[in-house]
């Protein structure tokens, strides 16, 4: 890490370790076999994640993509449970509009996320 380090310093770029994270890609057995847990970067100490969020895609240890889905879900649920209190204002075609709008906006934004 000590030369990444240095390289980024080299290209005017700065790591910062209390944003860095740590993951293994593989199997699900291949990972079970890793030990260790927690990796010194520069003057901290960083835990191995299971997943992380790199440019809006939650990607997970094994590639499967769940953790993303769940993500995604949970933010349309969020959106959803946010127009309740509107909905008895508007009428009923106009909410099924705004509701096919939500869900169809996070579709679109899934099938465009770069291939993992």
């Amino acid at each position: 890490m000590a030369d990444v380090s240095n390289w980024l310093d080299g290209s005017r770029l700065q790591l910062n370790p209390g944003k860095t994270e740590v993951m293994w890609l593989g199997s699900k057995f291949c990972i079970d076999r890793i030990t260790v847990r927690d990796i010194p970067v520069l003057s901290v100490s960083i835990r191995v994640s299971d997943s992380a969020r790199i440019l809006g895609l939650v990607v997970d240890s094994r590639l499967t993509m769940a953790d993303h889905v769940s993500s995604l879900c949970r933010s349309v649920y969020y959106q959803l449970r946010q127009l309740q209190p509107v909905v008895r204002f508007i009428t009923e075609d106009a909410a099924k509009m705004t509701v096919q709008a939500i869900v169809s906006s996070r579709l679109a934004r899934l099938l465009q996320q770069p291939a993992a």
